[in-house]
């Protein structure tokens, strides 16, 4: 799981993440939207676990976007982070897992920690 494939539409955080991820020792993938995202999915079998935000702002969703990837074959946990208290109510699968924005590297790792022997079925 050393490669993740972030997906964040605000640079400011796409960067400070993928600071903290690949100063952690990860292989960062960044996508700036959900089109981006899948283009990169469909070609990397590396990915280990997929970051992204929930609101972005073209095409769809971190939710919708997890979804579609999982139907394209792409079986790896999905962290959906959003600056919202508490995930939403439609849509989330037990297979997400929430990480609330702000966060920091304690907060990202671990949730990165907890999906690590996660199998998507």
């Amino acid at each position: 799981m050393k490669t993740v494939l972030l997906v964040e539409d605000n640079r400011d955080v796409l960067v400070s993440t993928a600071y903290m991820l690949q100063d952690a020792g990860f292989d960062v993938v960044a996508a700036a939207n959900s089109d981006q995202a899948q283009q990169v999915a469909s070609v990397r079998a590396d990915i280990g676990v997929v970051i992204t935000d929930l609101n972005l702002r073209e095409g769809m969703n971190g939710i919708e976007l997890g979804m579609a990837m999982r139907d394209d074959g792409l079986k790896c946990p999905v962290i959906v982070m959003s600056g919202d208290a508490e995930p939403p109510e439609q849509g989330w699968l037990s297979w997400m897992t929430y990480l609330p924005k702000p966060f920091d590297r304690q907060a990202l790792l671990a949730a990165i920690s907890e999906n690590r022997q996660a199998v998507v079925s």
